[in-house]
């Protein structure tokens, strides 16, 4: 059976936090139960409990009677995510539609500047900015590109946009390769699902991210924690399109490119 814990962290990529998903998965468990039952047998605080019941029902992922106790159930697995997802879809479809003619209005207040060849930088703060970031970087690119990353890094970006990006870019004729450390094999599998050019596997620098493009765009990060939060707020990136820097890290990546092992060799060993 599958750990609690690793159901609970799949939860949090659609909106439900460590309590939600508790709940949830508790309800799933009890069947139909009153909230103070439901309360008492999962340890919780009735009123964070009728917090999270009114998140969840708002959700379409529970169901709660109008009855006095109130009766709560959970909704079936696949029709309670399927209810997520769709709300998401039409939440970008209204952002679409918005910022058709938000960009027009916003234009009227932009000032006009002369174009500068001055390198820039910036930091990007919270997981979720940073694989935005991440996919637009590797969306723009149209030279050679290194992700060198931990696994488990590599992991959480499995469950962003991330790696239809790759295979657009890939499939368009740009090289995309990435360096990561050594992992188990149910790890390698999700990490070839990335659609790179060609995965390696070597001794990275440190437990940070390098993601760059030849001569244009640079992101580099410190050390990262492990978890698979993709709502991480602490974890923080610097862009930059310096050709110095690029260059440099482009060099050190392409000398950890040859001192690694491609991954089918790892994985047959």
């Amino acid at each position: 059976m599958v750990n609690k814990d690793e159901i609970y962290s799949s939860l949090v990529h659609f909106g439900l936090e460590e309590i939600d998903a508790k709940i949830y998965v508790g309800l799933l468990q009890m069947g139909s139960v009153t909230v103070g039952t439901m309360a008492q047998k999962l340890d919780v605080d009735r009123g964070k409990a009728y917090r999270s019941l009114n998140k969840l029902r708002n959700m379409g992922v529970i169901s709660t009677t109008f009855s006095n106790p109130t009766i709560v159930n959970a909704v079936e697995p696949s029709e309670a995510l399927t209810s997520v997802i769709q709300k998401k879809e039409d939440e970008i479809v209204m952002l679409q539609k918005v910022a058709r003619g938000l960009v027009e209005n916003l234009k009227n207040y932009e000032k006009n500047s002369t174009p500068t060849d001055l390198s820039s930088f910036s930091i990007i703060q919270g997981r979720s900015n940073i694989y935005t970031r991440i996919g637009k970087l590797v969306q723009e690119a149209s030279e050679k590109i290194f992700l060198v990353t931990t696994s488990q890094d590599l992991m959480r970006m499995y469950h962003t946009s991330i790696p239809e990006k790759i295979y657009a870019q890939v499939n368009a004729g740009v090289e995309v390769r990435i360096i990561t450390n050594s992992c188990d094999s149910k790890s390698m599998e999700i990490i070839d699902q990335l659609g790179a050019s060609e995965i390696r596997i070597g001794k990275l620098p440190s437990k940070s991210r390098m993601i760059v493009e030849n001569q244009r765009q640079l992101i580099m990060s410190g050390a990262m924690k492990d978890s698979m939060d993709l709502n991480d707020d602490v974890d923080s990136i610097m862009y930059t399109n310096s050709n110095e820097m690029v260059d440099n890290m482009f060099s050190l990546c392409t000398h950890l490119w040859k001192k690694s092992k491609p991954m089918q060799m790892i994985s047959s060993n």
